[in-house]
């Protein structure tokens, strides 16, 4: 019983995080919204098909909108995780290159987790945009 009232208070603050991530970036990136939420969908299947670290190195590189997904990912980690970052300005790239095979694991579920949030968040949004529009 108490692991599923621990793994639900993980849930519920996942998502409230998410909930600010996503309200945050849609206050910043006004115009770009729209590439923003359909980056947060593609996200997973990255991570699925490039891994992580890979996934996590295009956006690092990309910019905008994919900046902002790999900032709350970052963001997130270091609430999380702590303990593997080795400084307060280490970058998550370069701590996850850095994670045992475990841990790695762990990492691209966590990700997955709070992308999955990220993602309903974002639609959601998004349609009470196009209702506000309408």
């Amino acid at each position: 019983m108490e692991t599923n009232v621990k793994r639900v208070g993980i849930e519920n603050g996942r998502a409230a995080f998410a909930f600010q991530e996503v309200k945050q970036a849609k206050e910043r990136l006004r115009g770009s919204f729209e590439n923003y939420r359909s980056y947060v969908k593609k996200m997973p299947s990255l991570i699925q098909v490039n891994g992580l670290g890979q996934a996590l190195a295009f956006c690092f590189q990309k910019g905008k909108e994919y900046k902002a997904i790999y900032q709350s990912l970052a963001k997130w980690m270091r609430e999380q995780f702590p303990d593997q970052f080795s400084s307060a300005n280490q970058e998550l790239v370069e701590a996850v290159v850095n994670l045992s095979s475990a841990d790695y694991r762990l990492w691209t579920t966590e990700a997955m987790a709070l992308l999955d949030w990220m993602r309903k968040f974002a639609d959601g949004m998004a349609k009470d945009d196009a209702k506000a529009a309408e």
